[in-house]
């Protein structure tokens, strides 16, 4: 059973990065061998014929395969097709998780019950994604009738980067719209008592109606208790955020393991002291029956006050698998129950292989058994012993797969967990449970519970300052393992995770830090990278010792920005924690949007502005935030770095210029390569860099001017610049147009191949020494089945 369980997990994992999927037709192929197993004459025949250690893999693998393939085609079956997008339905559902609202609108996820009839859509739509702009507070629970206009689900392709056509995907989410203005529009039916939303929102309303939210003199950590209750996370401000990731304490404010477990635990002794009379009354019922019977309702219903989402159910799954098999009064190893859960949360989400934390999770279980379970002490240990030697084998044990999958790790982390686990799972969580409890039984003691949570958070909050403020960002290191050191890395790591004792145990610490002193990929003299932002503009540039940025994208919201979301994430995995230089062409936001986080995540030593009187749409700059004093960028300025040549060009501005004629525009040379990125430039600024001869002929690469409006690549400047590759930096299907067909048309006629970051995803370009390029489109290059 191990081997079978183990065979299909991997299976469903492997499976799910798939860049296309088989036809239906395959389904049937492994239907063939699945029904001869559960066929008794044909599986006894089965094991007759096959080594009896290789049956199980292959049942294991050809069910792993059977129900991934099902599973994906099933979901992508109902999301609306590609040509019926910007088409408007009146569509009729049930508002499912907890709104999310800003200064410009609501989004929620709208479970459809409703579907009209006459659309010619099936199997219809299931679950929509909502942006309404301007409309009536909606609550979860709800039932509304909607006219939306709906497009099929999609997001940004960047390197290593979150995936939200992905993250949609596993939510159940089969196309995203807006309300559009109707009579249509209107509420069916309040929100049931019998539904989760109602409880849900009535948690998150008690929470947000008591004194002092967000601020004042009443609750402190209101957005973080809120985090702990309902798993809502989106009140924490982005310092909060940044200061648990630095610190390697941000898992306690995702409900999972440690919570869910410690209420599991709660209900078990609970449930213990309760079932004892109870056993005097009906002796074949055992008293700890009654305890593990407690443990999984409790562990169930907080899992449901936290909207069953994804981290949770893993949680969930793992508990009821625990309490269960102890139910059943059954003698399993603990590494069974983890391969059981394991493969039970595949099941039941065969794509959870792409989350972070199904990985963190596992393998933070996997280590801590792998050092304590089977193990007896020599000696009888200290007190508080295990709780260091727990915390120092989870952070050996989690480097790897955080170095892998974020490019960064903190030694803050074990310092930190020693006291910041202990308090949120013994003072905050009991008290903030047991006062959501007591709020409609009794008031008072419910405030005071809600308040001594309130003061633990606190309390965890001014430790995590402390540490933060003293080896914050010295203690961050983001190793660049190449193959051979992350090898020794690993086999280092499994060294010091045996026993003591063991002969040669303690060569894993000097061969620890021999891989983290071996050289990483050496990277090329010169790489160019378009992020993936939608309707903006993101470009990275990197030599071997420098980098830059040249404008960081819009801001989404009042909680997201290019610069925090891609940008800064982009440059972590490249190993960058200090910028050379950040260029903002000019104050847009589709250019600007993404400075203030940027440089809050990232600082740098020089910043030029295509308009430093005006950022963000007319916003001042900050002067609150620590960065260099902004110089203007229209001087003739040229550097180098590396062997290769940075150059603003100004050639002078036309009278009363707009935004998008103050933009900065840079030239790059490198080994007879010339690429050039204009900004936001028109007709009138192209002309004025020909006439003065301020532009290069023939460039290699050019960042086409204004997202390719047609406002600007005039024909004179098409014909002058005539470069290899034109790159368009627009929205999918943008509602501006961009790029405009007749622009499109001139680069395409003087044999520019033009590429669109809306249709391909981040695009790398990069030069080898003899000045040699290498390209990359990452929608094609890290292509996934849900992209079609």
């Amino acid at each position: 059973m191990r081997a079978a369980l183990l065979s299909f997990s991997v299976t469903l994992v492997a499976l799910g990065g798939l860049p296309t999927l088989p036809a239906r037709g395959w389904l049937l192929l492994l239907l063939v061998p699945v029904s001869a197993w559960l066929l008794p004459p044909l599986r006894s025949r089965l094991k007759s014929s096959l080594p009896t250690p290789v049956l199980p893999v292959v049942a294991g693998c050809l069910l792993g395969a059977l129900w991934s393939l099902v599973w994906a085609h099933w979901t992508l079956a109902h999301r609306i097709p590609e040509s019926r997008s910007g088409e408007s339905f009146v569509v009729s559902g049930q508002v499912v998780g907890l709104p999310d609202s800003d200064s410009r609108r609501q989004r929620f996820l709208l479970d459809v019950s409703q579907w009209p009839e006459d659309s010619g859509i099936n199997p219809p739509v299931r679950r929509i994604r909502v942006s309404w702009y301007g409309g009536p507070a909606v609550n979860s629970g709800e039932t509304w009738q909607l006219r939306l206009r709906l497009r099929p689900p999609r997001g940004f392709v960047n390197p290593s980067a979150f995936d939200y056509q992905l993250w949609l995907m596993r939510q159940g989410v089969d196309a995203v719209g807006y309300v559009r203005t109707d009579e249509a529009n209107r509420r069916l039916a309040s929100a049931s008592r019998l539904t989760l939303g109602y409880w849900r929102q009535r948690a998150r309303a008690w929470l947000e109606a008591h004194p002092g939210w967000p601020e004042g003199e009443g609750l402190v950590q209101g957005a973080m208790l809120q985090a702990l209750l309902i798993g809502e996370r989106s009140g924490l401000s982005n310092e909060q955020w940044q200061r648990l990731q630095r610190t390697g304490t941000n898992h306690l404010i995702a409900i999972s393991g440690l919570h869910i477990g410690f209420v599991a635990l709660c209900g078990f002794t609970l449930g213990s002291l309760l079932g004892r009379p109870l056993n005097l009354l009906f002796y074949r019922v055992p008293a700890v029956w009654v305890g593990h019977a407690l443990a999984l309702v409790l562990a169930l219903a907080y899992s449901a006050l936290a909207g069953f989402s994804l981290p949770t159910q893993r949680a969930l799954v793992m508990v009821a698998v625990v309490q269960l098999a102890l139910l059943g009064r059954r003698h399993v190893r603990p590494s069974d129950l983890l391969i059981l859960a394991l493969a039970t949360v595949l099941l039941l989400d065969p794509l959870a292989g792409f989350d972070l934390g199904f990985w963190l999770s596992f393998a933070a279980v996997a280590v801590l058994l792998l050092a304590f379970v089977g193990r007896t002490p020599s000696r009888q240990p200290r007190p508080g012993a295990s709780l260091i030697r727990s915390q120092w084998v989870v952070f050996l044990g989690l480097l790897i797969p955080l170095v892998m999958l974020t490019q960064g790790a903190t030694l803050l982390a074990p310092l930190a967990n020693m006291l910041a686990i202990p308090l949120v799972t013994f003072a905050v969580v009991p008290w903030l449970l047991f006062a959501a409890s007591l709020v409609g039984v009794w008031p008072g003691l419910s405030g005071l519970l809600l308040r001594l949570a309130d003061w633990g958070l606190t309390g965890l909050e001014l430790w995590l300052v402390i540490l933060d403020e003293l080896a914050g960002e010295a203690l961050q290191f983001q190793p660049h393992f190449g193959w051979p050191g992350l090898v020794l890395a690993s086999l280092a790591i499994l060294m010091l995770l045996l026993p003591a004792g063991l002969p040669g145990r303690w060569l894993g610490y000097p061969a620890l830090v021999l891989a983290l002193c071996l050289p990483g990929e050496r990277p090329p003299p010169l790489r160019l990278t378009f992020l993936d932002v939608g309707q903006g503009l993101a470009v990275v540039v990197q030599t071997p010792r420098h980098s830059l940025v040249y404008d960081t994208g819009p801001r989404y919201s009042d909680r997201m920005d290019a610069g925090g979301a891609i940008v800064a994430p982009y440059l972590r995995r490249r190993g960058v924690s200090e910028l050379d230089a950040v260029v903002v062409s000019h104050g847009d936001n589709d250019h600007a949007g993404g400075l203030k986080s940027l440089l809050t995540a990232i600082p740098t030593t020089r910043l030029w502005l295509g308009e430093p009187s005006r950022l963000d749409s007319g916003a001042p700059f900050p002067e609150s935030l620590a960065a260099p004093e902004p110089r203007d960028c229209h001087e003739n300025r040229s550097w180098r770095w590396d062997g290769v040549r940075f150059s603003l060009l100004f050639a002078g501005q036309p009278a009363e210029a707009n935004s998008n004629n103050h933009s900065c525009v840079l030239l790059i040379e490198y080994a007879g390569q010339r690429l050039l990125l204009a900004g936001d430039i028109e007709r009138e600024v192209e002309w004025r860099l020909i006439g003065r001869e301020r532009v290069p002929e023939a460039l290699t690469l050019l960042q086409v001017p204004h997202h390719g409006s047609v406002s600007s690549s005039t024909p004179v400047w098409v014909e002058r610049v005539r470069p290899e590759w034109a790159v368009v930096s627009a929205g999918y299907e943008n509602h501006l147009g961009h790029p405009h067909p007749d622009v499109e048309a001139r680069y395409r006629e003087q044999g520019s191949e033009l590429l669109h970051t809306g249709e391909l995803g981040a695009l790398e370009f990069w030069w080898d020494e003899d000045g040699s390029m290498s390209r990359r489109y990452y929608r094609e290059y890290q292509r996934r089945y849900w992209y079609q």
